[in-house]
This record gives structure tokens, sequence and C-alpha cells, in this order.
């Protein structure tokens, strides 16, 4: 299972917010929204065996955290707008007991750490002053954790290297959390043995 974690700083925990301004008036949700994208979609499908989650900690109401299980998804599609619909309906679930909103789409109020919790068992801190994924063996079952155009707060980054995480670089420029997600599929897929 490949795991993704995106802390996004200023999303918006509202049910309500503007699917028409994600950048803007959502606290660049589109960020959030795109690093899904990259995460679960194929050219022909929907990766099954990938899981994102997303801590949201932006105004009225957070930390709220919301996953997306590849296997269970139902009415994922590929623009942003019809997603950020589905995460408007998670956000109106603000309970901390977990809850499936739509197929596929669990939602709950939960910090950074109860995330990392859940997730695991092993993680890879994705961060440009890391070691080259090229050069390191990677766990098996990791949830690889990133953020969105912020960088961690030091309270968020002891959290994730308390758990134990591996800090891995993707090279040497600064990416968009998208694009670093579709960098590790492609190098995990890489990894794979392909018959």
């Amino acid at each position: 299972m490949r795991r993704f974690l995106v802390i996004g700083h200023r999303a918006s925990t509202s049910p309500t917010f503007p699917l028409d301004d994600l950048p803007g008036g959502a606290g660049r949700m589109d960020i959030l929204l795109n690093a899904a994208n990259a995460a679960l979609h194929l050219a022909h499908g929907l990766r099954r065996d990938v899981e994102i989650a997303m801590v949201l900690l932006g105004p009225p109401d957070p930390p709220r955290l919301v996953r997306w299980l590849g296997h269970a998804l139902r009415s994922y599609q590929p623009d942003i707008r019809s997603n950020a619909a589905l995460l408007r309906r998670a956000l109106g679930h603000g309970s901390r007991v977990e809850r499936e909103t739509s197929p596929g789409i669990l939602a709950s109020k939960a910090s950074l750490e109860e995330a990392l919790d859940r997730l695991g068992p092993a993680y890879v801190y994705l961060k440009e002053s890391g070691k080259d994924i090229r050069g390191v063996d990677l766990p098996v079952d990791s949830t690889f954790v990133l953020s969105d155009n912020q960088d961690l707060t030091a309270d968020e980054e002891r959290a994730v290297l308390a758990r134990g995480a591996l800090v891995v670089g993707l090279g040497p420029l600064a990416l968009h959390t998208d694009h670093a997600v579709a960098l590790v599929h492609n190098e995990l897929d890489r990894r794979l043995p392909w018959t």
C-alpha cells in the first residue's frame, strides 16, 4: 500500500468553501486536490493500492482529516472542482469518529499526530534537503509526508520525525506538491518487478 499525507496549512475546514475560488477563498485547496489527482489517477483508471490523506488546518474548524481510499472510490473524477464538491461533503462531518461520507472518502476531526498514528507503519518525509530517493531503500508499506506550499512547522516536523521518518529528497529543485507525488509514484513503479 502506498500512502500520502498532505498537510494543508490554510485549507478551509468549512463545508461551504467556494468551488469557484479553490486557490484563494478555499485556502489553496487546489494544491491538495491536485496532489490527490496525482496520487490516485492513472491514464485510464485509478490506482487502487493508494490512499491519500489530507490534514486541513485552515479556518473555521481545524483540524480535519479526510482520507481518499483508491480501492473504494466510486465518484472520483479528473477535474478538481468535482472532487472539491466531494471534499465539501466530507467536511460536513465534524465528529472525531471517522465516517465514510462518500464511497471511499473518510472524514473526521483529527490532528496531524492522530493522522500519523492512523496511517504508517513506516514514514517517509519528503524534504528538499533529504537523501536522494534514488539511493534509498524505501519501506514497502510507507506513508509519504509532504506539505502544501508552506514548509512544515517545527512542531509538525518533530511529530513526523518522532515516528522514525526517513527524510528523503526528490532532486535539487523545489517542486509542487502534486509533482512530488508523481515523482514518488514513478520511482516506486520503476522498482516494481514487472512481468
